[in-house]
């Protein structure tokens, strides 16, 4: 475990007296800790805890190492996020050799500790005054000696000196002679959630389990207890669903005892299995990674398979930033929208505190913070979608974090006043939807579409048969299954489905949704276990239908864990780009929020985004392109629908290329370019009339050229076989190539999951 203590105030000036006494806090605060320079105090933090396994409350110990007293009245106490803060109460002193715990969760704007986190100390004056720094939980850590050592494992003793953690000496486990082991764990969630199976190695006799065991490796959990009369048959198998009791991580454990307790197997392991850890051979073998899941059945014991996933190239800019400074949030952000006013809101997975944020483009800093409860004002919400709507906000939420074990697959609506604590006004559970889920295999993902676009697109959909519903309609993403819920959210809590929308094998989970408002475009973001793939949904013939898959931009990492997506078209215009941000679980080097670019269309822009949106022949590229995208693309002047064209590609002879039609951008086809420079694609037969371009990418995905034509109905087609064409230019801005960034389909690989 990686442990960071920085002492920036003056060092100890001589050793702790005994304890005397526990000091009391006063209000919370939340503001942003400035640079400043380093206090002169005795003061220094002594001890941190950040997790219990008796659910005893995370505390940071402060202790007195100085020959006078110190008055810490109005001190702030911050984790590593600068909106955490907690104040010491006014009149606070520390006596020498006194010891003052603060419980940053008690008070109102609190906030707990995280297994990858760190405690920071400041004055009233926002002078740092000390931190400690952990990468796992911490249970507990405190200086020995007292005041002036390094930080150790130690037992918890707030308020009193610190103590060693001596190693627990566990007396050997008795094991048991019935012929059970564990077979088979799927600790990562399939359609049942996370589950073990135990299987019978005795081919002749039944073994009876009541009453037997299952616990991972929290022994604060409930464990699983096998119902009285539950047996299994001579060479059978039996199993087990984990939650609610509890879910399986990626470093976990399963351990089995029989009714008398005796030890009838265990199994450890250091991360998820990309479909699930089974003995190979059956029953018999050590742990791998299965073939498929096989839920009480023979484990599949050949290698894992990886199909070729085919998808589309990212179809807007590929050029991806920071959006925030390093540090602004810690882990476990999720989920972003912006409003039609253009404000940002995001959402934290973990205390489920919405924020606002100000700033942008290109870089935010956090503007104002909520902490929400359920209806009744109690409970933490785990928000991980979000979506505003009707001046309110909506929350996908899988669980109440106050019960972690359980899942609770909600919508919540919030009317925000004063930034602080928030009741939701409506509560929506849509578990008779979803069916059975894993604590966090729930609602992960809210999109609001508005009646007006949802008619104009064609849903199949009355408005009118319904009462109060926000004037709209919602997507909600669920995280277990990758399933879509098309739902109308009543005012008196009745849920209505329109539509499910299954998942696919390139987009098999969906973390975030965003729709194109006043079009028809929906958008379905996958996080790292899609590489970050997405699929793009349209209403068609009153229902939504999924059009394309796409890679991740080329300058994201694909190993990023986003669980959010915000994309703000700034007009209607096909070409347009649209910026795009994306929020991510894991703060990646320090960053949560990445964004990029998308077009200008200001009159009289800069040329950054205009350039991005334009389409006035689709020839022009970026200037760091490929050096060899030199060829020439030329095509008649206009063809009908349904009308196969020749697509000369000067140079490209043998060549893999793919052939685009844009505005609205379609492949047309993938192949080879013949001997005499050509490709032959055909019009689709419901490509809008008017002006377009067709756009020829290689098979790297560069763009080598493009060409204008013009779609026309039959009756007005000239014939002309006029040619225009446009070579290749790599001297345009960045931008520029946003809109000509689409092109033959990547091949990916991933593990197939059962």
């Amino acid at each position: 475990m990686a442990r960071v203590s920085t002492r920036t105030s003056l060092p100890a000036k001589r050793s702790l007296l005994a304890a005397t006494a526990v000091a009391v806090l006063g209000c919370g605060l939340a503001v942003a800790a400035p640079a400043a320079a380093a206090a002169e105090t005795d003061i220094v933090i002594n001890e941190v805890q950040s997790t219990s396994s008796t659910d005893a409350p995370d505390f940071v110990e402060l202790t007195n190492v100085g020959a006078e007293p110190v008055d810490i009245s109005g001190w702030i106490l911050r984790d590593d996020d600068d909106e955490h803060a907690v104040a010491v109460a006014d009149g606070t002193t520390v006596a020498p050799g006194e010891y003052f715990v603060i419980e940053p969760k008690s008070f109102e704007d609190g906030f707990g500790l995280g297994k990858n986190d760190m405690a920071r100390l400041f004055t009233a004056e926002e002078q740092p005054v000390d931190s400690y720094e952990w990468t796992e939980h911490a249970a507990s850590e405190g200086r020995l000696p007292d005041g002036t050592g390094d930080f150790v494992e130690t037992e918890p003793t707030p308020g009193e000196a610190n103590v060693v953690r001596e190693e627990e000496q566990d007396e050997p486990d008795v094991p048991s002679d019935a012929p059970v082991v564990i077979n088979e764990i799927e600790s990562n969630g399939d359609a049942r959630g996370d589950w073990v199976e135990l299987a019978n190695t005795d081919e002749n006799n039944s073994v009876d389990v009541s009453g037997w065991t299952l616990i991972d490796n929290k022994a604060s959990h409930d464990p699983v207890v096998l119902a009285e009369g539950t047996e299994i048959e001579s060479g059978g198998y039996l199993g087990v669903l984990t939650e609610p009791n509890f879910g399986l991580g990626g470093g976990d454990s399963v351990t089995v005892r029989d009714a008398a307790g005796l030890l009838v197997d265990e199994v450890e392991w250091t991360e998820h299995a990309s479909t699930t850890l089974a003995r190979c051979p059956d029953m018999t073998g050590e742990f791998t990674e299965s073939g498929e899941g096989t839920f009480e059945l023979a484990n599949n014991c050949s290698e894992v398979v990886q199909p070729e996933i085919e998808v589309s190239p990212w179809p807007y800019n590929d050029e991806v930033t920071d959006a925030v400074a390093a540090g602004t949030w810690g882990d476990d952000m999720s989920g972003i929208d912006v409003a039609p006013d253009g404000t940002v809101y995001a959402v934290n997975n973990d205390a489920g505190e919405i924020s606002r944020l100000a700033g942008g483009p290109e870089t935010y800093t956090v503007d104002a913070t909520w902490q929400p409860s359920y209806p009744d004002g109690t409970g933490t919400p785990d928000g991980e979608g979000i979506t505003v709507a009707d001046d309110a906000i909506y929350l996908a939420t899988e669980r109440n974090n106050d019960e972690g074990d359980v899942s609770r697959p909600s919508v919540l609506r919030f009317e925000l006043g004063e930034p602080g604590a928030v009741a939701a006004t409506d509560e929506w559970n849509l578990a008779e939807l979803t069916g059975a889920l894993g604590a966090n295999g729930g609602a992960e993902a809210i999109e609001w579409i508005s009646d007006a676009d949802a008619l104009a697109a064609g849903l199949d959909y009355d408005p009118s048969a319904y009462g109060e519903h926000f004037g709209g309609i919602f997507t909600v993403g669920i995280e277990q299954t990758g399933s879509i819920h098309v739902v109308v959210l009543e005012a008196d809590g009745s849920i209505t489905e329109l539509q499910t929308i299954a998942p696919s094998e390139a987009v098999a989970s969906v973390m975030g949704l965003d729709w194109r408002a006043g079009g028809n475009q929906l958008f379905a973001q996958c996080d790292e276990e899609c590489d970050n793939r997405s699929a793009e949904f349209r209403i068609a013939d009153g229902a939504f239908e999924r059009v394309d898959e796409y890679a991740a931009p080329a300058g994201m990492d694909p190993s990023y864990t986003n669980e959010g997506v915000a994309m703000t078209w700034c007009d209607q215009a096909a070409e347009t780009v649209p910026t795009v941000q994306w929020m991510s679980d894991s703060a990646h080097e320090g960053v949560s929020l990445r964004t990029s670019a998308g077009s200008d269309c200001t009159p009289g822009g800069d040329g950054d985004g205009d350039d991005a949106g334009s389409d006035d022949g689709g020839n022009e590229d970026s200037d760091d392109a490929d050096s060899d995208q030199d060829g020439a693309v030329s095509v008649q002047t206009s063809a009908e629908r349904g009308e196969t064209i020749s697509v000369t590609v000067a140079g490209r002879e043998g060549e893999e290329v793919a052939v685009w039609l844009h505005s609205e951008p379609q492949r047309l086809v993938t192949g080879t370019v013949a001997a005499d420079a050509t490709i032959q694609a055909t019009i689709p037969d419901d490509a809008e009339l008017g002006e377009h371009s067709i756009v020829v990418r290689a098979a790297d995905g560069t763009t080598i050229g493009s060409a204008p034509i013009e779609i026309v109905a039959a009756a007005d087609a000239d014939g002309e076989l006029a040619v225009t064409g446009a070579e290749f230019s790599p001297v345009l801005p960045i931008a520029a190539a946003a809109l000509v960034l689409l092109g033959g389909a990547l091949v990916l690989r991933r593990a197939v999951r059962a």
